[in-house]
């Protein structure tokens, strides 16, 4: 988006990049940028800061954009414009003020002018101050795109998967499929950072508005982070289960979330802020299949390792553990109200197993069951 909100540019596979306005707007054709080889992944709009003509809310008129693509190529787009102040002056004041009447008369009935409902004509010849009343959008009527530059990211047996730009800092942050991110400082495309955050492909880049932070998201390894750049320290690390997740429960008082996965471990989130601030190694490699809270401080987890599993949220660590006479992998568990017997189910045999939740000794075994 245009810092103004009228105008949009968007990316595609087709390797192009394209310039719309939100409203309609009187002579003006949306642009096409061609100039890659592989789809465009990020595209950027920026102000020209070299212009005196300022526009809508004190915004200055677009004058470049950035397109990142797959194969590493950042290409700096130069807006150029034929229609200058000087050929407006010499236009006269009435053909000025006759321009600005029919610019305003299309965007009242296209929808345009921010959705403005009243249609405002200049009373008299438009003075010093007119050029305030026009949005970005129409700063790019006549204008034409030239391809000023191009910078290649070069990153052994890697791709772009993700970009985000602040152009209030120049601040330039590429994801690459290796794990690797690069911070860079714009026009002159300087390197501030390379770092390694992630086994997996970086898919999702963010900066906040203050630039000093910079979120990743890395779907193949569930990883979330914020890394702040200046002091190169992490701000937040989330991880989700490495496998699908299985099982989960909610604590009693309804605070704290429990989920068990295929990876084995077990997570503690808070049902809250939505954080995981606890990972357990369960049981191993082996996935969990059931959780559930015997009270607010204590969870039980069952696995296809064989094992039911008590681990105490205070010290986050596993207190006891619960086994079978013969090998057997537990599908399913409960514990009664009290939170003093445990029951757990079994895949082969099918069999019920009773336990002491405080003594950790097998009270019975019921069978009858012709299925898991």
């Amino acid at each position: 988006w245009s810092s103004d909100s009228s105008v949009l540019i968007a990316s595609s596979r087709d390797t192009t990049a394209r310039i719309w306005t939100v409203h309609t707007t009187k002579d003006y054709v949306p642009v096409t940028l061609s100039g890659h080889k592989s789809p465009v992944v990020g595209v950027f709009l920026e102000e020209d800061e070299n212009d005196i003509r300022v526009v809508t809310k004190n915004k200055r008129r677009i004058g470049k954009c950035y397109t990142v693509s797959e194969d590493g190529t950042l290409a700096t787009w130069t807006c150029e414009r034929h229609d200058d102040d000087q050929n407006e002056d010499e236009s006269g004041g009435a053909l000025s003020s006759f321009k600005a009447s029919s610019d305003a008369a299309v965007d009242f009935f296209s929808g345009g002018n921010g959705g403005s409902t009243a249609l405002a004509l200049p009373s008299s010849f438009p003075d010093d101050d007119d050029a305030a009343l026009q949005s970005q959008a129409h700063g790019l009527v006549g204008a034409t795109w030239k391809l000023s530059k191009r910078h290649y990211f070069k990153q052994e047996r890697a791709t772009v998967t993700s970009a985000s730009y602040s152009t209030r800092h120049k601040l330039l942050v590429i994801g690459f499929s290796t794990g690797l991110f690069g911070l860079y400082e714009l026009p002159d495309v300087s390197n501030v950072h390379t770092l390694s955050i992630s086994t997996g492909s970086v898919r999702t880049t963010a900066i906040n508005p203050t630039g000093e932070w910079i979120a990743f998201g890395c779907p193949s390894t569930r990883q979330l982070l914020v890394w702040e750049w200046r002091s190169e320290t992490y701000v937040l690390k989330q991880r989700g289960h490495a496998g699908g997740m299985k099982c989960m429960s909610y604590s009693p008082d309804g605070v704290i979330i429990a989920t068990g996965g295929e990876d084995g471990k077990l997570k503690i989130w808070n049902a809250n802020t939505g954080f995981c601030h606890a990972t357990m190694d369960a049981h191993n490699a082996a996935a969990v299949t059931a959780v559930t809270f015997a009270n607010s401080s204590v969870v039980l987890t069952s696995s296809l390792d064989g094992t039911v599993k008590a681990h105490d949220l205070h010290r986050y660590r596993t207190f006891r553990t619960y086994t079978t006479p013969n090998p057997a992998q537990f599908i399913s568990l409960a514990v009664d109200p009290a939170g003093e017997v445990i029951a757990a189910g079994t895949a082969d045999p099918f069999h019920i197993y009773i336990y002491s939740l405080q003594s950790g000794k097998l009270l019975d075994v019921m069978t009858g069951h012709a299925g898991p």
